[in-house]
């Protein structure tokens, strides 16, 4: 018996190697890795602690890459089979108190090597998902009152804390075969512990380990030397041939520029200059561009690529783009925004799911999609300054008008004018940068996927608080509260849809003597005014 499963092991080996290509090996796993990722879903919304999840998917991939079939093989197994009983997972609790919770998420330490992560993988899967759950405990430390203290030291980072040793890992990481070109590449945790130095949950600031002024040398010059000056991008690259797989990894490099540029662009180390920025910028946009993949592995990565992709543009490189990339990347904004809307809103919910067609919202999806909102100035007028230019420059005054009561013809210019998506209704003329007070309802003329922020931003910072979910893969619940939602203060206020809400406006303008019309595009900024006075 042992014989033959010998052989056949043997045989599938043959065939895969044979194929040259990998694609027998996705095909073997597809299947299978689809329901992995569904059952994930499902998990994360029964309230199972799921961090670990995408790393140990990474860690398959990368023994698939190596060769380690059966290894490959017996994880994914491994996990289906978990994911499926939900034998040995762990469910969390109901907390009676913040510290409760902090100390369940303290408990989730390995002790062996001090990452957070199950120690059957290799090295680097430890980093993102120990770098996620330390974020997480400081911020409930900050809330509990008590200095950030680990149960554990970070022993795995002694694996790699000597230029030697680094080098090794990141030479390791640096290639893939043909058989690992098929799957999401583990470089990506090279360049989590890269971003990792300048993180604002970085282990140093924190006291959690510390490297060595030659170690940090040693990074630095290791993705100085290793950056492509053809798209300006990093990743990993073919055994065979040499050649940037894919033309480079979006998400990797978005987290590695954090080594060489601050969040203006600005240069780090002089030595070590930001360079290739209009090849970033173009590789960039050609990324956005691309279609929504169907996988549920595929997709994760997608909507990875469209958030920190445009996070790349906004933040790093806006300053310095020319005026026909920012409108390409502003129409590419707009896509992404309706994609998000059309794809993973939960209406009845009010948040977002991370994957279509999910019957509920999670917190991975929805701080993907206000960290988007983020980044596209929807959510900060001084974001939005800097992207589209002041308001006042950019607002086309329709005029001022006289009406003793309000009709439907009356909204009929602001409504058709080109590009509005939604229109608010003010009491008073709004101050400068101030369009979210004083408002009387939101108006949406035709029908939109996309909501107006104003109504949006209620409904996601009620949802949040409801849920039952404290953390997702990465995203967790107080992050969304404290961080995304901390300082934009919403209250809802009424909606229409269709004919214009003429009761409503005419209360206003009885009340006030006055009414401003403006109407928003889809990426939240002022289109269009009209004043109107009571007579």
């Amino acid at each position: 018996m042992r014989r033959k499963r010998l052989i056949a092991v043997i045989t599938v080996i043959v065939a895969i190697i044979l194929t040259g290509t990998g694609l027998y090996v996705k095909n073997a796993v597809n299947t299978q890795v689809r329901e992995i990722f569904k059952l994930n879903e499902e998990l994360k919304l029964e309230g199972y602690y799921m961090a670990e999840f995408e790393f140990k998917m990474l860690g398959c991939a990368y023994y698939l890459d190596k060769g380690q079939y059966i290894t490959a093989f017996s994880r994914i197994n491994q996990i289906h089979k978990q994911l499926k009983s939900r034998e040995g997972l762990i469910k969390e609790p109901k907390f009676a108190n913040k510290k409760e919770k902090l100390e369940f998420y303290l408990s989730r330490q390995n002790p062996k090597t001090g990452a957070f992560m199950d120690d059957n993988y290799p090295l680097f899967a430890y980093i993102g998902g120990t770098l996620n759950v330390i974020s997480y405990i400081e911020l409930l430390s900050q809330e509990v009152g008590e200095p950030l203290r680990l149960k554990y030291p970070l022993k795995f980072l002694d694996e790699i804390n000597t230029p030697e040793k680094l080098k090794a890992f990141l030479d390791d990481l640096s290639t893939v075969g043909r058989i690992g070109a098929n799957f999401r590449s583990p470089y990506v945790e090279a360049a989590e512990l890269a971003a990792s130095i300048y993180y604002p949950g970085d282990m140093e600031r924190l006291g959690l380990y510390n490297f060595s002024p030659e170690w940090k040398k040693a990074l630095l010059q290791w993705f100085y030397d290793n950056q492509d000056s053809k798209t300006g991008y990093w990743g990993p690259k073919l055994r065979s041939s040499g050649e940037l797989l894919n033309s480079g990894d979006l998400v990797a490099t978005e987290k590695i520029i954090k080594l060489f540029a601050d969040r203006q662009g600005n240069n780090r180390h002089p030595e070590f200059p930001f360079r290739y920025k209009d090849e970033i910028f173009a590789s960039t946009l050609h990324r956005l561009s691309g279609p929504m993949p169907e996988d549920l592995d595929e997709l994760h990565e997608w909507t990875l690529v469209m958030n920190r992709g445009t996070r790349l543009l906004t933040r790093y490189l806006w300053s310095g783009a020319s005026p026909e990339n920012k409108d390409s990347a502003r129409k590419l904004m707009e896509k992404i925004l309706i994609s998000k809307f059309e794809n993973f809103y939960i209406e009845g919910e009010g948040g977002f799911s991370l994957y279509p067609g999910a019957e509920h919202a999670d917190l991975d999806g929805t701080g993907e999609t206000l960290g988007f909102l983020d980044v596209i100035g929807a959510l900060s007028a001084e974001k939005q300054n800097f992207l589209w230019g002041p308001p006042d420059k950019n607002l086309n005054d329709l005029g001022v008008s006289e009406v003793s009561e309000l009709k439907e013809s009356d909204f009929t210019s602001i409504k058709n004018s080109q590009g509005v998506n939604s229109i608010r209704l003010y009491r008073t003329e709004p101050r400068p940068g101030n369009y979210t007070a004083n408002i009387v309802c939101i108006y949406y003329p035709k029908e939109t996927p996309v909501l107006d922020i104003i109504d949006l931003l209620p409904k996601v910072t009620r949802w949040v608080n409801a849920t039952s979910q404290n953390m997702g893969n990465w995203v967790t619940k107080e992050d969304i509260l404290q961080h995304q939602l901390a300082n934009i203060k919403t209250q809802p206020v009424p909606v229409a849809n269709g004919d214009a809400p003429l009761k409503l406006a005419n209360e206003a303008l009885l009340n006030n003597r006055m009414l401003v019309i403006i109407g928003f595009d889809v990426l939240q900024t002022p289109k269009y005014k009209s004043t109107l006075i009571w007579r």
